[in-house]
């Protein structure tokens, strides 16, 4: 093959000029918000403004009223506001950047919606206000969780009746006011079920009356005072849930506040319920 000789076009101060272009598009480039190599853009942009909404980022910020206690992964259910069923559910998973959203559903609390301060008792339809652990889960059958898990059966039960087993798993034929977890799962409500720590141990002492069976369960419809949501949702939670995480339930003006502007502490049952009950 012979030698191609260069077009007559080309010139050494051509190149350069062509390099010095290109340069320049290369710098626009990285100095644009969220440009070069996909590397986010800078806190304070438009683009990463967009996600502080979220309740992860919230946490994140220090905007949550509920302490999560570096829990590993913190949901969150919210609802828009007092009475209002429909929540939006979102998991939290710790990184060492903070808390980044995982997933995010919708469901449903108590008929009544959220409790406001000192009304959460039984037979109202309310779901309780707070910052509460999952340490145990229910259903058919265990999907992998760390949680201890109760295999649902024929026997099995969550007490409702006033005494030693109010508000805990126990098997046998029950009273009158205990849950018979067999038939509810065999309604498709409890297929899988987180426990809510709300009135019981570990996170406070059980007072009878202060209402029982606060579950986040399948069945995706309005409930007496637990949270529901789609079938998916609560197994993708349970298995990766260890013992400490939490949920942090409530209306999202006042979840969504600065610690400080807690009147009180929603996570504490009243010291007695009201006469009747």
């Amino acid at each position: 093959m012979g030698h191609r000789s260069r077009p007559r076009w080309w010139s050494a101060s051509a190149g350069v000029a062509v390099l010095a272009l290109l340069a320049m598009l290369l710098l626009v480039d990285v100095l644009r918000p969220g440009g070069g190599n996909g590397v986010p853009a800078e806190k304070g942009t438009v683009q990463a403004a967009l996600p502080e909404a979220g309740p992860c980022a919230r946490l994140n910020a220090g905007q949550v009223a509920y302490p999560a206690h570096g829990a590993r992964r913190v949901t969150f259910a919210t609802a828009a506001a007092y009475g209002e069923s429909r929540v939006l559910i979102t998991g939290c998973a710790r990184t060492a950047r903070g808390y980044i959203q995982e997933w995010q559903a919708t469901g449903f609390a108590g008929v009544s919606g959220f409790a406001p301060p000192g009304q959460m008792w039984e037979d109202t339809g309310y779901s309780p206000v707070g910052s509460f652990t999952f340490t145990e889960a229910l259903g058919r059958a265990d999907p992998g969780t760390a949680l201890e898990y109760h295999t649902i059966n024929r026997r099995s039960r969550w007490g409702g009746e006033h005494g030693p087993t109010y508000n805990q798993y126990f098997e046998g034929r029950g009273g009158r006011a205990d849950e018979n977890l067999w038939h509810y799962m065999r309604q498709g409500h409890y297929e899988q079920a987180a426990v809510i720590n709300w009135n019981r141990e570990p996170d406070m002492p059980t007072v009878q009356g202060a209402s029982y069976a606060i579950f986040l369960h399948t069945g995706n419809s309005v409930t007496v005072g637990c949270i529901s949501t789609d079938l998916d949702t609560v197994t993708t939670l349970l298995r990766t849930a260890v013992p400490g995480d939490r949920i942090i339930m409530g209306v999202e003006p006042d979840v969504f506040a600065a610690p400080a502007t807690a009147a009180t502490n929603p996570a504490t049952p009243p010291p007695s319920p009201p006469a009747g009950l």
